[in-house]
């Protein structure tokens, strides 16, 4: 954090810290970090695959919102001169009502 490392402390609940106490007694472990630590590497291959599917769910959500909210230069100007046209067939209508086209 911008305050620096804090003491972060976690429940865990009985069936879990059992197992977990087990390992770390299997293991051989003093320590309860050195028995995250372990848990840590085994699972690399399963973070990082989750790390990869997190970040292409969303890239996938990002590229979907551009895409549906993207509009070209070219339909903006084709919208910008149909509403023009049409404006200026209101004002022709307005101003003459017999020059309808």
């Amino acid at each position: 954090t911008a305050q620096g490392l804090r003491d972060r402390r976690m429940r865990l609940s009985v069936q879990i810290a059992r197992k977990f106490f087990d390992l770390q007694d299997m293991l051989g472990f003093d320590k309860a970090s050195k028995t995250i630590e372990w848990l840590f590497t085994k699972s690399k291959k399963a973070i990082k695959e989750i790390t990869l599917n997190h970040q292409q769910m969303k890239n996938s959500y990002r590229s979907r919102e551009k895409s549906e909210s993207f509009v070209s230069e070219r339909e903006l100007e084709f919208v910008t001169e149909n509403v023009n046209d049409e404006r200026g067939k209101a004002q022709k209508v307005a101003n003459d009502p017999l020059a309808r086209e």
